[in-house]
């Protein structure tokens, strides 16, 4: 239909990343994704190892205790989650 009509269409392919191992390896995913989308949700659960389900029992422990600053779900973990999403900025633009 597109070409049938003549219409000029730019656009980017681009992906989300949701998991460490996205976040390590996006020089790869970089050669063919024109953008990157970080899915913070998934990617806190599967960095930090816990369930947003079930976090709520005790993170608010774990921040009394001074193991997280913050609800690693509610503002990002700059230290842990922040270091992998900037990983995956520098390793996709080099």
């Amino acid at each position: 239909m597109i070409r049938k009509r003549k219409i000029d269409l730019h656009y980017l392919i681009g992906t989300m990343i949701e998991v460490p191992r996205a976040c390590v390896t996006a020089d790869e995913i970089a050669r063919e994704a024109e953008f990157f989308s970080f899915g913070t949700n998934d990617l806190t659960q599967m960095g930090c190892g816990v369930s947003r389900d079930d976090a709520g029992k005790f993170l608010p422990r774990y921040i009394e205790l001074g193991i997280y600053k913050e609800d690693p779900f509610v503002s990002i973990d700059r230290e842990g989650i922040g270091v992998l999403v900037r990983m995956a900025i520098e390793k996709g633009r080099g």
